[in-house]
């Protein structure tokens, strides 16, 4: 089986669909750095990334950069646009040096309709991005920034292949543009952590010493809430 082949939603297809949604597919390649989409852009292509690491950005009218989200192997994007014509929600930059498959709008929306188990696939991960964002919503509105830098960093060991390391890991700067604070608050609870020994630092490297602790923390906080912290 190819690397394409794995993707999800290929490999949910019978293997005649998927013969035939494969042939279609281009692959690129992404350097990092690179800017595979911009907000407002008309293309309506639907990428999976094949290897790499990539970032779902938006910027506000002073520049500022706020991360929506990580993409790394397996994961899709530009979907949205692919099902309904409109323009780019957000733009996506290349963390590393990537590939991608590519399929256009027609050939993505003839594989869902030819392909009732590749249509429950994509149900399945519009499903999981709502959810996603339901949690981030709340987090944003009713915990302070050390709680929702804790859920964050859940967030990453459970996409990390081991769940006990991230390398290499994002700065404090990127992990504030997730959480919706200054990368001074997410330094001095970074410290705190590892103060508690439930994280370790290095360059670009962090890992979970005690990721349990972290996790009752977190559900305690979830369950029973936590007052938003002013300073932000």
């Amino acid at each position: 089986m190819s690397d394409a082949e794995r993707l999800g939603l290929f490999s949910s297809m019978a293997p005649p669909a998927r013969r035939e949604a494969l042939d279609r597919v281009r692959l690129v390649r992404a350097r990092k750095g690179q800017a595979l989409l911009s907000k407002g852009d008309t293309s309506t292509d639907t990428f999976f990334v094949l290897e790499g690491r990539l970032q779902v950005l938006l910027y506000s009218a002073t520049g500022r950069e706020i991360s929506l989200r990580d993409l790394a192997e397996s994961d899709m994007f530009g979907e949205m646009s692919g099902i309904d014509g409109e323009s780019r929600s957000a733009s996506i930059i290349a963390l590393t040096d990537s590939r991608l498959v590519v399929m256009s709008r027609t050939d993505f929306k003839a594989a869902i309709e030819s392909s009732p188990e590749a249509a429950l696939w994509l149900l399945r991960q519009l499903t999981a991005r709502i959810r996603s964002l339901t949690d981030r919503v709340f987090e944003l509105s009713a915990l302070n920034v050390q709680s929702r830098l804790h859920c964050e960093l859940l967030r990453m060991a459970a996409k990390s292949p081991t769940g006990l390391e991230i390398s290499p890991a994002p700065t404090h700067a990127e992990l504030a543009n997730r959480i919706g604070t200054h990368r001074e608050a997410v330094t001095r609870e970074m410290r705190a952590l590892t103060a508690q020994n439930i994280i370790k630092t290095g360059r670009r490297r962090l890992e979970f010493v005690d990721l349990e602790r972290l996790q009752i923390n977190v559900g305690r906080l979830v369950l029973h809430g936590a007052e938003p912290n002013k300073t932000t």
